[in-house]
């Protein structure tokens, strides 16, 4: 513990480097720069983004489906009617 106190007591005494008045500006410049870039590629990004979920929406419901067969209800089915549950139930 002696060589740490005695490590940051020597830290102390040095001066300040003159290169950390600066440094807030310096954090606070690319902060800023960075921002900017995202705004930049995020914006046409999102843009096209919605541009083809709309796209795609719309295609979706001017096109005409397939038709789709039933399949056939299994016992196991949540509300079939032969499910071990419903006939339970209906005991007492």
């Amino acid at each position: 513990m002696d060589d740490l106190d005695r490590a940051l007591q020597q830290l102390r005494t040095l001066p300040v480097p003159t290169r950390l008045a600066s440094l807030e500006g310096d954090v606070l410049m690319r902060i800023d720069a960075e921002r900017s870039a995202s705004t930049l590629t995020t914006g046409p990004a999102l843009s096209l983004a919605a541009v083809l979920a709309l796209g795609i929406g719309i295609g979706a419901a001017v096109l005409p489906g397939g038709s789709a067969e039933a399949a056939q209800p299994s016992p196991f089915a949540a509300g079939a009617n032969l499910a071990p549950s419903t006939l339970l139930a209906n005991i007492g």
